[in-house]
């Protein structure tokens, strides 16, 4: 079960891709991938691929000899992450629906695994994490991150503050404090445990309008009720709050991750 039912949606899906993905999950992802990097040949697994996200750099980096794999719940960002083209020398990528609670797929298959920011949107992740666990071979890496600070916090916090939370889930806190995340995958008999802060700075170089889009995009479906007094309001609100962030025009949005690495015990 995800607690972030918006990241099925259409409207979500051709923001995230056109504007989210480029400026801010795929700066990320080579973050990620620079902590723990696979090797030529490797299995890979990347849990929350959304439109393949990490799975399409770890792919280039496997090379041709290894091979993909990305999960989500999603079939609308499955569905754009399967349009892109295929790059040259790169390992072919399967995706495949599915929670990250249950995946369908056999025990200790990939020599490493990834999740970027996708388990603070998971009803339990704890138990995703048993499950990459579980498909993970004996000294397979893990490498997973979760803000802590994210890029989008400002615009959540606005539909808050105007009463367009909404009834549903909200994203958790999970792996937000450092030394909880490194205990919680520990228990899970994980080895070589290390957490280390990262940071940085996306570039809407749209400037406001673009950021508008993706404060909309980002806070959805919560505004999808309001009125249009309400939505108007929460407009003037964010344009108030983006006009220190503008630099030269772009909107400037800074981040901040915990990126964590550990491996299961070798055989």
């Amino acid at each position: 079960m995800t607690l972030s039912p918006r990241f099925g949606r259409d409207t979500m899906v051709q923001t995230y891709t056109r504007v989210h993905l480029p400026r801010v999950f795929v700066p990320w992802a080579r973050i990620l991938l620079e902590v723990v990097p696979p090797s030529a040949g490797d299995r890979v697994l990347d849990v929350a691929t959304g439109p393949g996200t990490v799975a399409r750099q770890a792919a280039a980096l496997v090379g041709g000899s290894g091979r993909v794999t990305g999960v989500d719940f999603s079939a609308a960002m499955l569905s754009a992450g399967r349009g892109w083209p295929v790059e040259p020398d790169a390992a072919p990528i399967e995706y495949v629906e599915s929670s990250a609670d249950a995946m369908p797929l056999p025990d200790g298959t990939f020599d490493v695994a990834y999740c970027q920011q996708g388990l603070q949107h998971m009803a339990d992740p704890l138990a995703a994490l048993r499950e990459i666990r579980r498909v993970l071979k004996p000294g397979g890496r893990l490498g997973i991150a979760v803000w802590t600070q994210s890029p989008f916090g400002l615009f959540r916090q606005i539909a808050d503050e105007i009463g367009a939370r909404g009834d549903g889930p909200q994203p958790s806190t999970f792996g937000r404090d450092g030394a909880a995340l490194a205990a919680a995958l520990r228990e899970l008999g994980l080895q070589d445990v290390q957490v280390q802060i990262r940071d940085l700075v996306s570039v809407l170089e749209g400037g406001i309008p673009q950021a508008l889009e993706v404060a909309e995009a980002t806070s959805s479906p919560a505004l999808d009720n309001l009125s249009t007094t309400q939505r108007q309001a929460f407009r003037e609100a964010t344009l108030r709050a983006l006009e220190p962030l503008v630099n030269d025009g772009a909107v400037h949005l800074y981040s901040a991750s915990n990126i964590a690495s550990a491996c299961t015990p070798a055989a």
